[in-house]
């Protein structure tokens, strides 16, 4: 229950936390839009600047080829004072800065100048580098006559954009300026800087412009952040109530699982004591048969004959039969239920064990390849299925000069181990029914056998995680392979 009382809390904390991240993403967003709207404002102004130039320049050479020389073919004169003179009409420079003058007057509010530091004599009052952006246009572009130089300004509380091209000196026009009488500079080349064409362009319509254009982008934005607010603190509101639910049943659900635990518990227990004290029950009666008989035997040895003798070890032997089925169905019973520690295992160590207990007859061999592993598993289990596997290659042998051969593969996050020998071997239809309990292949009266031992085997690498399969025919001896886990698996 207290921690029911705490949920409500953590998820106002965390709601707390989701409307500070969007409230400083939408700060954010609106940030990245304001700083997208002056970029867009200064390219805007810095495009209509270009424009404007252009059209300038590209005017002014059309009026040059076409007009002017036309002019001087009818004895025209081209002169800046052309209107106090009759018959004359104006230089290009001077007709582009009064079409300059007249479009800026008329339309966008610019200005237009063209300056050098070579002013023609009628201009030295108004021509010349006469303020810092100009000189610095001038260094700029004596160096990079093919870009544009550019500064935006603030004049009378407006802001404005002053845009400077270089003005090269064209092969229409350097015959004129070398030979003019007034020329300040003489020995032009073609592509010489003779001056600065300048637009000084206002900036209040640009950004008049541009807001109006984004306007409807942010109260779109700004409807969206509304409903993003809206609708997170709907959903959060909806998910602290669903999540106190989710908590109760969740709490009422383990509540449950640890009794149903406790009870799973209880009952493994109380297993544990009744195989115990089952197979202690019945194997005492067993032991008490089999030391029975042996008695009988020593006592009235020269009154049985060969017969009884016979059936008095025949007796024993399913005594002993009995005995093994017994702890056979106890293991059985245990793997998978009953926790066992791990412990580093020594693969090629634990199987000379096992080789040393089963002890096979003379002339037998159990062959352990090299590069066997070291691993952390549970050792008995192990050594459980190796054991069974090796006594049977060795219980149902056709000849004492027989042979097993031990390998392993690695396979990635398994051992495959393999087990082989040149017995019998088991038919393809029988694969499947030797790890069924209780089945044997062959009369137990001939081979001593519980059938328990690969139902065993096939619990045990299964509960580990691993496959155990056979590979075998009849008359070519049989090759097991099971495949165990390199990290013990977490139950």
């Amino acid at each position: 229950m207290k921690r029911l009382t705490q949920r409500p809390l953590k998820n106002w904390q965390f709601i707390l936390i989701l409307m500070l991240l969007f409230f400083f993403a939408t700060l954010a967003a609106v940030w990245h839009v304001s700083q997208l709207q002056s970029r867009l404002i200064e390219s805007t102004a810095i495009k209509n600047a270009h424009l404007f130039s252009d059209a300038l320049t590209e005017f002014r050479t059309l009026y040059t080829s076409e007009v002017v020389n036309t002019a001087r073919q009818h004895g025209l004169e081209i002169s800046h004072d052309y209107a106090t003179k009759e018959g004359a009409i104006p230089l290009p420079a001077t007709l582009s800065m009064l079409l300059g003058e007249k479009i800026g007057q008329h339309a966008s509010g610019s200005k237009t100048s063209l300056y050098s530091p070579y002013p023609f004599p009628w201009r030295k009052g108004t021509g010349g580098l006469r303020d810092p952006f100009k000189e610095e246009a001038w260094r700029f572009l004596s160096q990079n006559p093919d870009k544009s130089f550019y500064r935006f300004t603030e004049r009378d509380g407006h802001q404005r954009l002053r845009y400077a091209t270089a003005d090269v000196m064209r092969p229409a026009c350097i015959q004129c300026h070398n030979s003019h009488p007034d020329t300040p500079k003489s020995g032009w080349k073609v592509g010489d800087l003779r001056g600065i064409l300048e637009v000084d362009l206002p900036m209040d319509r640009v950004i008049a412009q541009t807001q109006a254009d984004l306007e409807g982008t942010i109260i779109i934005f700004g409807s969206l952040a509304l409903l993003g607010v809206i609708g997170i603190g709907s959903v959060t509101s909806k998910l602290r109530r669903t999540s106190v639910e989710l908590q109760q049943r969740v709490e009422e659900r383990t509540a449950e699982l640890a009794e149903k635990a406790e009870m799973l518990a209880r009952s493994n227990r109380e297993l544990d004591q009744f195989a115990y004290v089952t197979s202690h029950d019945l194997k005492a009666p067993l032991r008490a048969i089999a030391n029975l008989s042996q008695w009988i035997e020593e006592d009235i040895g020269e009154q049985l004959n060969d017969e009884s003798r016979q059936q008095m070890v025949l007796l024993r032997s399913r005594v002993q039969r009995m005995d093994a089925l017994i702890q056979g169905i106890l293991d059985y019973s245990r793997v998978g239920r009953v926790a066992e520690e791990s412990e580093t295992v020594e693969v090629s160590a634990l199987l000379e064990e096992i080789i040393d207990s089963i002890d096979p007859p003379p002339g037998f061999t159990v062959a352990v390849a090299a590069g066997m592993p070291v691993i952390e598993t549970q050792r008995i289990r192990l050594q459980q299925v190796f054991a069974n596997l090796i006594g049977n290659a060795i219980k149902y042998r056709e000849q004492d000069d027989g042979r097993v051969d031990v390998s392993v593969e690695d396979i990635g996050e398994f051992y495959r181990f393999s087990i082989s020998d040149n017995g019998p071997g088991i038919a393809a239809e029988h694969h499947e029914k030797i790890f069924g309990i209780f089945q044997t292949l062959q009369a137990r009266d001939k081979i001593e056998s519980t059938g328990v031992g690969l139902t065993l085997v096939k619990k045990i690498v299964e509960d580990q995680g691993g496959e155990i399969s056979i590979d075998s025919s009849l008359g070519n001896g049989a090759v097991f392979h099971f495949t165990w886990c390199k990290e013990i698996k977490k139950s």
